[in-house]
């Protein structure tokens, strides 16, 4: 029977912008303009989306006239069949069932017990109905390089005229200063030897290097010598293992077990509750993926993460009973990361609301 209701509300939603269903709401249309979905690289029709008003019952008359033409009953007979849609309707909102209306949407009550509409992704635009997406890549505009302008050609002086008057120069200044270089350089050189090699102040120049050696290591082979002298001059506290220096604990410290994988699988959703996804970014570097992936899971979030192309596609997985709960984890998500947030799906269909 709610099939069949739903058959005259989808025909009269094609013709008026506002619907009225007795003692339950108004059905009310809204434009939307076409839509360029610069990820999917895809062009959308203008379309016309419905949505539900609870407060608004009057009978303005439309849909009994409508069903009384479709099946020829009267005025009253048509009234009561309508009514009993409506108090079904009703009754199974109040057993907390999701009402489904096969062409136009659902009703369901949140956890405050307030009435819900979800409409399904349908377009009742008469002008662009049955109009499929338009596969569109943009256009990139080249920057034009300006071309200079052409230059005068001037010609070349020979340069064998010039170069041996300016050896000539170099020549005759250091004929007139080679006191002052020979001292400059020796002046470095002496810097240098001072720098390179220094003096300790009364050590005999024939013992520079020599160190006191005992006379028990002048026999003892290097290495043993020099493990008793490292053993006798560092102590060990008692019960405390020095594994720094030891190969295994070197390759323990520079080796660490791999992170844990991030959970993005989506819990299971009851009756009342919707799930839906919202785009963070798109990244080219699976680094930056990798990195946002872990920030949205420390923060509380539930990320997931899909190619699109050369790209990968982060996003979060979020949970809400009406329309307000996603808007609000939403305009959340734009103040933490970005701006550009927008949600990717409802219920695993793709909106692309931006």
């Amino acid at each position: 029977m709610q099939q069949e209701l739903s058959k005259y509300l989808a025909d009269l939603l094609h013709q008026h912008d506002r619907l009225c269903v007795p003692s339950l709401g108004t059905f009310e249309l809204s434009h939307a303009p076409a839509l360029v979905d610069q990820v999917q690289g895809q062009v959308n029709a203008p379309s016309k989306s419905v949505r539900f008003n609870p407060n608004l019952v009057m009978d303005d008359g439309v849909l009994v006239e409508y069903i009384q033409q479709r099946l020829g009953w009267s005025l009253v007979q048509t009234q009561r069949w309508l009514q009993e849609q409506v108090d079904d309707i009703k009754a199974g909102l109040d057993r907390r069932e999701i009402i489904e209306l096969p062409g136009v949407g659902r009703f369901f009550r949140n956890f405050e017990n307030k009435l819900q509409f979800v409409a399904e992704n349908a377009n009742f635009n008469l002008n662009s109905f049955g109009l499929q997406a338009v596969d569109g890549q943009l256009i990139a505009r080249s920057v034009e390089e300006k071309i200079p302008a052409i230059q005068k050609k001037v010609p070349k002086r020979a340069p064998a005229a010039a170069a041996p008057k300016k050896d000539s120069a170099i020549l005759a200044w250091l004929r007139e200063n080679y006191v002052w270089v020979l001292a400059g350089l020796l002046a470095i050189v002496l810097i240098a030897v001072v720098i390179l090699y220094p003096r300790t102040p009364g050590t005999p120049a024939n013992q520079e290097g020599i160190a006191n050696v005992p006379q028990e290591r002048l026999n003892a082979s290097p290495s043993k010598s020099q493990d008793e002298e490292t053993t006798a001059q560092v102590p060990v506290e008692e019960g405390v293992e020095e594994q720094a220096n030891t190969p295994s604990a070197n390759q323990d410290s520079n080796t660490s077990e791999p992170a844990p994988p991030i959970d993005t699988e989506s819990p299971t959703l009851s009756p009342e509750e919707h799930s839906a996804v919202i785009a963070v970014g798109l990244f080219g570097n699976p680094e930056n993926v990798a990195r946002l992936l872990e920030r949205l899971s420390k923060e509380g979030y539930a990320p997931i993460s899909r190619p699109e192309g050369n790209n990968t596609r982060v996003g979060v997985s979020v949970r809400y009973a009406d329309e307000s709960e996603l808007q609000t984890a939403l305009r959340e998500i734009k103040r933490k990361y970005t701006s550009s947030a927008f949600v990717l799906s409802r219920d695993g269909r793709e909106v692309n609301e931006r």
